[in-house]
């Protein structure tokens, strides 16, 4: 969970687990604050009891409207991007997309 945790701060509130250029999953800014009013000792927690392991995610090949759509449906600050292949390419960020206008 430290790891997730560093992880956290640095991409600005998404940690993404991933297995053979997949994703396992991902761990937000929320699921921690969740973690952390449940236990006492969060670091203890493995991440697999954290992650979501089904999160939402957005397509390379996608418009940026699409995606906003999406985040904003869902509450979600920052989404995964995965190619055909599901494999991941990236981190979209909804204020990054705000920025550049495809809201």
């Amino acid at each position: 969970m430290r790891d997730a945790v560093v992880l956290l701060a640095a991409r600005r509130g998404i940690a993404i687990a991933v297995e053979r250029g997949r994703i396992a999953g991902v761990v937000t800014a929320g699921d921690l604050a969740r973690l952390l009013e449940r236990e006492g000792d969060a670091f203890g927690v493995p991440v697999s009891h954290v992650m979501n392991t089904a999160p939402k995610l957005a397509r390379d090949d996608e418009l940026g409207s699409a995606v906003v759509h999406r985040m904003e449906q869902h509450g979600i600050m920052a989404m995964p991007v995965v190619d055909a292949n599901d494999a991941l390419v990236g981190v979209v960020h909804l204020h990054d997309l705000m920025r550049a206008g495809a809201v």
